[in-house]
């Protein structure tokens, strides 16, 4: 039997103490970073503009984020081979990020393609960073924790600042928290509510703390009175409910994928059919609130260099520039293309919708494969999955520079290319090749 002298268990001791420090200030500062991303600590620094004009390019809050990027790079050095190994296990993603780098030799502003290539490549590594360092179930509870925390923040701005986080001018009386806007709030807390909804999956002893958190966040979307959020929100509930019957009562698998399949189907024929009476049930106007209008627009933009695009970010920088026709148009400032499919078009043109089309794709069914195959992390997998789709085609989020969701989805597609292994409450964790069609591990 090996036995150990005081200074050896002393030292061990001490070992364990700073360990436990070390991964306090790691969480610390990954919470903090994550925050920082979601636009929220910006937005409680720096003054709301008007809503109705662009957000001006603020120096000081562009110089801000160079020490957030220093943070990213160190905490990369503590899981460096994995965040290697995950880089690796996506290509796709690499060469979209590369792409949007390329575009500089073409882009109509160079100077912005290159600050704003850097600022996407600092996003992204903070999403294979976090793929490197935490498990499912970890990397969950740490997004969840942080949507929550943003949550609490914008109810007690709503309670202390009303002038702030609650908007005065256009659409006075929607909540906007520490955002510009309030779909920025609508958006932020339906995928508050999803990963709420996804840590209580995996960890339903924090009932105490989840479930009033998903609740808030839910209150806040209504609060906000974003119709694309509720609308997020409720498909995350669905999706939810929909995985659950899937996961605990097999004989109703079939019934719910085909009154789902029937049901979108209907939809989708009432949107064509009677486009009014549909999108009014939903308190939309035809036009998504002026936004085919600008899409109608943008497709002649994005004809004129179909394949190579203007350049990453270079699009809407220039009053007078590629952007002028449209907001000349229709008489006011547009900030984006309010679609992200459109957005990387313009940016990269036709290869880079391809590019990121296919990664897309594989990596959806990358996650619907772990709904037979995998274990509680199938919930987060498949919800944030079609949820990033679903804001893709009203916001700007599909290779967006400085953005929480953006870096959240190269997270996911990060764990799901390299068939990272399940996670179970009860189990044994296994890597996904290892398992069979049930989940169950290949003796």
């Amino acid at each position: 039997m090996v036995t150990y002298t005081d200074a050896e268990m002393l030292n061990w001791q001490r070992y364990q103490v700073l360990a436990r420090i070390y991964r306090t200030i790691e969480t610390v500062l990954f919470f903090f970073i994550l925050a920082w991303f979601s636009g929220a600590v910006v937005g409680i620094v720096f003054p709301h503009p008007p809503s109705d004009q662009i957000v001006p390019d603020n120096p000081l809050a562009r110089a801000l984020w160079f020490p957030i990027y220093g943070l990213v790079l160190m905490l990369s050095v503590r899981s460096l081979p994995q965040t290697i190994r995950s880089v690796a296990f996506t290509p796709l993603i690499i060469l979209c990020v590369m792409w949007m780098g390329l575009s500089y030799i073409w882009s109509e502003l160079p100077a912005v393609t290159f600050r704003r290539s850097i600022a996407l490549m600092m996003g992204t590594v903070l999403g294979f960073v976090i793929a490197a360092r935490y498990d499912w179930g970890q990397l969950v509870q740490r997004v969840a924790f942080v949507f929550v925390l943003l949550a609490i923040i914008t109810l007690l701005m709503g309670i202390l600042q009303p002038g702030k986080a609650i908007m005065q001018d256009i659409h006075a009386g929607a909540w906007r928290g520490p955002w510009v806007e309030k779909n920025y709030l609508g958006g932020n807390m339906a995928k508050g509510l999803a990963a709420a909804m996804c840590a209580y999956a995996m960890r339903p002893d924090r009932w105490w703390f989840w479930i009033p958190g998903g609740l808030l966040c839910f209150a806040l979307v209504i609060l906000s009175t974003s119709k694309t959020a509720l609308m997020a929100a409720l498909l995350a509930i669905i999706l939810f409910l929909a995985i659950r019957v899937f996961r605990r009562f097999p004989i109703l698998r079939i019934p719910v994928m085909y009154f789902s399949v029937m049901g979108v189907t209907l939809f989708s024929l009432a949107i064509l059919v009677f486009p009014e009476e549909a999108f009014g049930l939903i308190g939309k106007d035809p036009t998504l609130t002026g936004r085919t209008d600008i899409w109608v627009l943008l497709i002649e933009s994005i004809k004129e260099k179909l394949t190579l695009g203007y350049g990453y970010g270079a699009y809407w920088q220039e009053e007078l520039g590629p952007s002028f026709a449209v907001r000349n148009a229709l008489e006011w400032g547009v900030p984006t293309a309010h679609n992200g499919w459109m957005e990387i078009a313009l940016s990269g043109g036709l290869v880079i919708v391809v590019l990121f089309g296919i990664h897309y794709v594989v990596t959806m069914l990358f996650a619907i494969n772990r709904l037979g195959r995998g274990g509680i992390e199938s919930y987060w997998a498949i919800i944030w999955m079609f949820l990033f789709f679903f804001f893709s085609m009203s916001e700007s989020t599909i290779l967006a520079q400085n953005d929480l969701t953006w870096a959240i989805f190269v997270a996911t597609s990060a764990k799901l290319w390299a068939f990272e292994q399940p996670y179970w409450r009860d189990r044994r964790r296994v890597p996904l090749y290892m398992t069979n069609r049930y989940g169950q591990e290949y003796r």
